[in-house]
């Protein structure tokens, strides 16, 4: 006879991103808890739910709970978001209990990764397989193109972006580089490649699509501590090396010393460029950034040379000596998904406040992990263990650089003909106020001005008094 566990529920106020994603979700056993928990929707279980959980890009302040529950400790709001601190929200910020973000320093830390490696995609699987393309092929790909319909040679870099307006001006800095360097561009900004077709006349993928250059540019929008987003898993997943901005510290992102370049290590465009280029000719160097992970071999390829994606048991060797401890220590879990592995040279190496110490062993930093470890607080205030503090609330983030790229002579370079037109008229301006000849134009140009507001304001009058006269 099976036990029914006991169910919490977690009602979301917002949806997410205006659907019902989460909507009768229950975590059941995925946890190793012994109750479960079941987000909901529905505002009828406002008064059993303790958690109340807001998606910051669907908050609406015009719409909102009861305010006293919260001054009263009766429930705990909770900050759900995956992106940049929302300025929108920084006035509401003191009315929420926990957050439920990228940053590690969460309550429920929920990256962009998935931790664990029962998954293909799982961070680790990504990180340690084999590149989708050897250097061999890559450095063909740079003399002869794609295939035979697309045989332009390929840049060393390559950039997709599908806007130009990131708040921190990364499409600046890209400008610049371009000068020093070449980078194929797809997408929405500075294209000035168009995306490639397979045999089959379908486009092709973008991971396939970045396989075939040495290096991808993972440029945050934005530049907040911990803020590491998909643009960094697409380039381990494609098997490029990637070039990469965003938290001053990517140490929880690294699996080897040698496996990311950042940009703040050279601090300029064309710093970076001179680096690029001398991996970019030589082979032994540009290697070393792809040495800790696994060898080709007939275990993780298919008959064609191609990488096996979805046999990550063959990917995870030698963990030790391939990857860095706090790396593995960050995303390793094991197969039942919720209990991080423990060796004794995890300890040793790397910074002492471990993503297991802080879950107290339990689950990954990844949007799964949050869920359950937001259940287990759930539990926890419902049935009394947990006491919500009124006088602790969340404060502003204050760990983002804003607009890092905005340097005036950058700004204009990407923007010329504004520019060049914003020249145009300061000349214009500076002519019609520091000589005779422009002074004169301005006189007699007020002069004509007044000429014709005194005949309108006439005619105006004169209009007037013949109404007053009619009537």
């Amino acid at each position: 006879m099976s036990v029914v566990k006991k169910e919490y529920p977690i009602l979301w106020w917002t949806p997410w991103f205006g659907t019902d994603r989460y909507e009768g979700e229950g975590l059941k056993d995925n946890c190793g808890l012994p109750y479960n928990c079941r987000h909901t929707l529905d505002r009828s279980k406002y008064d059993e739910s303790k958690v109340l959980v807001f998606h910051e890009p669907d908050w609406n302040s015009n719409d909102l709970p009861p305010l006293q529950d919260i001054h009263d400790g009766k429930k705990a709001w909770v900050l759900n978001t995956a992106e940049r601190p929302n300025p929108g929200t920084a006035r509401y910020i003191s009315y929420f209990t926990y957050r439920s973000t990228y940053h590690f320093g969460s309550d429920f830390v929920m990256s962009y990764f998935r931790a664990g490696r029962s998954h293909p995609r799982a961070f680790i699987n990504i990180a340690i397989r084999p590149p989708l393309h050897t250097l061999e092929e890559k450095n063909r790909f740079r003399k002869h193109g794609f295939n035979e319909d697309d045989s332009r040679p390929l840049a060393p870099v390559v950039w997709i972006v599908s806007n130009c307006k990131a708040p921190n001006g990364r499409h600046f800095m890209v400008n610049q580089l371009r000068k020093y360097i070449d980078v194929d561009i797809y997408g929405k900004c500075m294209p000035n490649r168009e995306w490639p077709k397979m045999k089959n006349g379908e486009q092709m993928p973008g991971e396939e699509l970045v396989s075939h250059y040495k290096f991808y540019l993972a440029l945050e929008n934005g530049n907040c501590e911990d803020y590491v987003t998909e643009k960094l898993e697409g380039a381990f997943a494609s098997g490029a090396v990637p070039v990469a901005d965003g938290p001053q510290d990517y140490s929880r992102y690294t699996p080897a010393e040698k496996s990311i370049i950042r940009y703040d290590d050279y601090g300029s465009p064309e710093l970076l460029a001179k680096y690029l280029t001398a991996l970019d000719r030589d082979d032994k160097a540009y290697q070393q950034y792809l040495a800790y992970r696994a060898n080709w071999t007939t275990e993780n390829t298919d008959e064609d040379g191609r990488v096996i994606t979805g046999a990550p048991a063959a990917f995870n060797q030698d963990y030790k000596e391939r990857l860095l401890p706090w790396f593995v220590d960050n995303w390793d879990i094991d197969e039942s998904g919720f209990t991080n592995k423990t060796t004794d040279w995890l300890s040793k190496d790397g910074p002492q406040s471990t993503i297991r110490a802080k879950y107290n062993m339990q689950w990954g930093p990844d949007p799964r992990g949050s869920r359950c470890a937001l259940c287990r607080a759930a539990r926890d205030l419902v049935e009394g263990d947990t006491v919500i503090d009124v006088s602790k609330r969340m404060g502003i983030d204050t760990t983002c650089t804003f607009r890092k790229f905005y340097y005036p002579s950058w700004v204009m370079a990407f923007y010329p003909y504004l520019t060049m037109l914003a020249v145009v008229l300061l000349l214009v301006l500076l002519f019609l106020l520091l000589t005779r000849r422009g002074q004169g134009y301005v006189k007699s140009s007020m002069k004509k001005v007044g000429q014709i507001v005194n005949t309108v304001l006439h005619r105006k009058r004169k209009e007037y008094e013949y109404d007053i006269l009619e009537m």
